[in-house]
């Protein structure tokens, strides 16, 4: 913005003003009056600058500022008009006339004049007014565009904050679970169990990490939760990545996971949980296929799933599609997400 403010400020000095000058019959008042028609272009660059800098952005604004402003506005309206009023009745006004004696000067011609005073007047205020507004309405956009970003990253933080209890309070369940019934998996599990722990909050105030940790993320934790697995399980992950340095938000695929664990797993009837992670290109696709049995019966609201499509909603609005869907036995989740 700096830039454009510089390169219009230049153009004006430069091409516009001159040009307009150079239109109208202003010039020619250089040979007869050299020094009022310096006097009246230097006013019309001050004008152009008070009107850009400190009246038009004033009018946006309330209390002193627009007082300010608008007696700014006053007093170059009082310059202009004795400026006008300087031309005519300036004594120097018929010098280039070769008569002895000072004829009076035709009525049309004092108006000519005072009108080319007013007009370029006119012009420079229009100009800088179409300028400032357009600048303002920028700033507008700007401050706009900066409120949503910070509201959106208090959002995202707050479904954050939101996911990482959600992990903790089922992992500690697997915990208690291998604790009370004296496991010789329960020293395994505390190991990994703090592995990621140290993962969720050393990534806890990224925006983004690369794509081959969350794979990490995603492996030590389905390991995590195959120590409780019987016989009765299956479970498989399949990844397949060309780039593991891939931009991916933390922790937002875990959500998927953790889902067809907590809803997927039986102790006593044969279920499944398949998930396959493919990154090419540009694309990354994600996909989870468990199998279905209620823990909180049929209205169960599943809270991390709909954290996560708000987060996917602000992160990537048009670049990810995501399908989730119970067929019969079978709980699906289809994601694909495009590169920020």
């Amino acid at each position: 913005m700096k830039h454009v403010s510089f390169y219009t400020d230049l153009a004006f000095c430069v091409v516009f003003l001159p040009l307009m000058i150079f239109i109208f019959p202003v010039e020619r008042w250089w040979g007869t009056y050299p020094v009022f028609f310096s006097l009246f272009v230097g006013w019309l660059y001050v004008t152009y600058f008070l009107y850009k800098y400190l009246i038009t952005p004033g009018l946006f604004q309330g209390g002193r500022r627009r007082f300010r402003a608008m007696t700014v506005m006053a007093v170059s309206l009082l310059v202009t008009f004795l400026f006008s009023g300087y031309e005519i009745n300036s004594p120097f006004y018929h010098i280039r006339q070769q008569q002895p004696e000072l004829m009076p000067y035709p009525i049309w011609g004092v108006r000519q004049n005072q009108q080319a005073v007013w007009l370029h007047y006119i012009v420079v205020v229009i100009f800088c007014f179409a300028v400032g507004m357009l600048t303002e309405a920028w700033r507008q956009r700007l401050a706009r565009e900066e409120v949503e970003y910070e509201r959106n990253r208090a959002e995202l933080a707050l479904y954050k904050a939101q996911i990482n209890p959600h992990f903790l309070f089922n992992t500690l369940n697997t915990l208690y679970g291998l604790l009370i019934t004296h496991s010789d998996k329960t020293e395994a599990t505390l190991e990994r169990f703090i592995n990621l722990t140290k993962y969720m909050y050393n990534n806890a105030n990224r925006e983004f990490i690369p794509l081959a940790e969350e794979v990490e993320y995603i492996d030590e934790y389905m390991a995590l939760q195959a120590l409780r697995l019987n016989e009765f399980a299956e479970v498989s992950f399949v990844p397949q990545v060309e780039d593991g340095a891939m931009p991916v938000p933390p922790m937002l695929l875990i959500t998927f996971v953790e889902n067809a664990f907590k809803y997927g797993i039986s102790s006593n009837e044969p279920c499944f949980i398949r998930i396959r992670l493919q990154q090419c290109g540009n694309t990354l696709r994600f996909e989870v296929e468990n199998s279905v049995f209620e823990r909180e019966g049929k209205t169960s609201k599943r809270m991390g799933i709909e954290n996560c499509c708000r987060r996917l909603s602000l992160l990537y609005p048009d670049r990810h599609t995501l399908e989730v869907g119970k067929d019969g036995e079978v709980f699906r989740v289809r994601l694909e997400i495009q590169r920020v």
